[in-house]
């Protein structure tokens, strides 16, 4: 009966061992640095057609993007981690705030 329980306790202890997260790959995130590459482009770019409303879209999508990239690469504890989670919440939502104004103050109050 011993060694029976002994070999369940050993299989127990390989399946929690295996259950470690695979390792990152490099490139999972490609998407995310174009989007932040081309957003870059367009607000250095555009920059003297922009009105400052736009302006301000740009450089809170801009800060959205940098923060989710540093929260997935930067080596950060738990407690920065969260910050920076919310900072890109943060950063999103002024930037949908800002663009629903835009959309008034063009279309619904002109």
């Amino acid at each position: 009966m011993a060694r029976y329980s002994k070999k369940i306790s050993e299989r127990i202890e390989k399946a929690k061992g295996s259950t470690a997260p695979p390792p990152k790959k490099a490139g999972r995130d490609i998407l995310l640095i174009i989007l932040i590459i081309i957003n870059f482009v367009f607000l250095v770019l555009g920059w003297p057609q922009l009105i400052n409303i736009d302006k301000g879209i740009y450089i809170l999508l801009e800060g959205a993007l940098l923060s989710i990239y540093a929260q997935r690469h930067a080596d950060l504890n738990e407690k920065t981690s969260e910050y920076v989670k919310y900072l890109s919440f943060i950063f999103m939502g002024l930037a949908f705030a800002l663009f629903i104004y835009s959309v008034y103050t063009r279309y619904i109050a002109a």
